[in-house]
């Protein structure tokens, strides 16, 4: 029997396979939305994965290669100190502090060294070499005071910078040779060998070879430089006598005149334009030393180079030589450095022209009488054992004597 159009039984029908349709729709839609999230899942956990291995790091301890006087070394998170021995593994946030003549070498995994010169302290914030990105090695230190040397030698495929962080600033440093002094008025950054690039506000600065930068701790800028500053101030004597202290050391018990301080111009050929003239006329043949002093107070702890030059000139001194005993020289020079034991150590040089009573002269250095002499001396070993130079003195001594110095430069790096 044939079922008609319209009928109930026909109506039905329709309805049935328009549901049949829905439900087929609603589930390739339900299939459509869980692959849509396993395709997040998938490439969130790939996203995830990667960044884990990019950022995946395994901690590289630095180890304590010398010490030499008491190094003092601070775990992470601990409040006390305790004396650091020689082979042992520093980690990241853990601190060395020097003390007085004390010097800690720390070798780091990728073979830099980190000379820490006396009393320095310096911090550890990170050491850790990439599982999978070489990217994600680092090797950042915090200088908190004192000088460090650097040295990073080269390596291949070597993709991390050694990191250092100053009271003053921060410093990215590639393979090469560096000094970083951070003291109470400035921070130090001196290039010897290789390239820095420091982080100063919203600006990098970059640091070739053969200079100097310096981070003042007052802020708001930074100098360049060459590796060697002069640190004495009115050095030319522009000034006057601002900056400078006069002193006078006279025989007791013997009256005679002092001696004289006269800033002069001048204008001949080879002569500073300006110099100090230190003189003295004695009538009873009486000792006098009489010059200028100035407090340098000047880090200098691991120098690799220190130089003073001047232009001298001795027109006359009574005294052969050294004088009686080897110490009174018509022009003088006289340093007063710390050692590293804290002890108080002078360097002296005397300039004469003439000793026919064959005097002592071992402080002393022969120039031509009433001529302007450029000198030009490299102390750096002589003052090996200093870590700061505390003042600086000019002077005349002897009985009577008259002699010039101009264009004073006592260059530290």
């Amino acid at each position: 029997m044939r079922q008609e159009a319209g009928t109930p039984e026909a109506a039905g029908g329709g309805a049935s396979r328009q549901a049949e349709v829905r439900m087929r729709r609603l589930a390739w839609f339900v299939v459509a939305a869980a692959f849509a999230i396993w395709l997040v899942f998938v490439f969130g956990g790939a996203r995830w994965a990667f960044d884990v291995a990019r950022h995946a790091a395994a901690p590289a301890p630095v180890t304590l290669e010398q010490l030499s006087g008491i190094v003092l070394y601070r775990e992470a998170g601990q409040r006390n100190e305790a004396s650091a021995r020689q082979g042992m593994s520093v980690f990241e946030e853990d601190e060395v502090a020097t003390s007085a003549g004390a010097i800690a070498s720390l070798r780091v995994f990728d073979g830099s060294l980190l000379e820490v010169y006396p009393e320095a302290r310096l911090h550890v914030n990170a050491t850790r070499i990439g599982r999978v990105n070489p990217a994600a090695t680092q090797a950042q230190f915090a200088l908190r005071s004192g000088a460090v040397r650097v040295s990073i030698p080269q390596m291949a495929e070597k993709a991390h910078t050694v990191n250092l962080v100053t009271p003053h600033g921060a410093i990215a440093l590639v393979p090469g040779e560096y000094t970083v002094r951070a003291g109470s008025d400035a921070t130090r950054i001196s290039v010897w060998e290789g390239r820095g690039a420091a982080a100063i506000g919203d600006e990098t600065v970059e640091i070739e070879a053969g200079h100097k930068l310096i981070l003042p701790a007052t802020g708001g800028g930074y100098l360049i430089s060459g590796l060697l500053e002069n640190v004495l101030r009115n050095a030319d004597f522009a000034a006057g006598y601002a900056g400078w202290e006069a002193w006078e050391d006279r025989e007791q018990g013997r009256a005679d005149v002092p001696g004289r301080l006269d800033v002069v111009a001048l204008s001949q050929p080879g002569a500073p334009d300006r110099a100090l003239r230190v003189t003295r006329n004695s009538v009873v043949d009486a000792h006098n030393e009489t010059g200028l002093r100035q407090v340098v107070e000047r880090d200098v702890s691991g120098a690799r180079r220190i130089v003073l030059s001047a232009g001298v000139r001795v027109d006359f001194a009574s005294l052969s030589g050294g004088g009686y005993v080897g110490s009174e020289y018509p022009m003088m020079l006289r340093l007063r450095y710390r050692d590293r034991r804290g002890s108080d150590q002078f360097w002296t040089q005397g300039f004469y022209y003439a000793n026919p009573e064959n005097r002592p002269t071992a402080l002393g250095t022969p120039i031509d009488r009433g001529e302007w002499v450029p000198i030009e001396l490299d102390i750096t070993h002589a003052l090996g054992q200093a870590t700061s130079i505390v003042a600086f003195e000019v002077s005349g001594s002897g009985h009577t004597f008259d002699a010039s110095i101009g264009d004073l430069r006592l260059l530290v790096d």
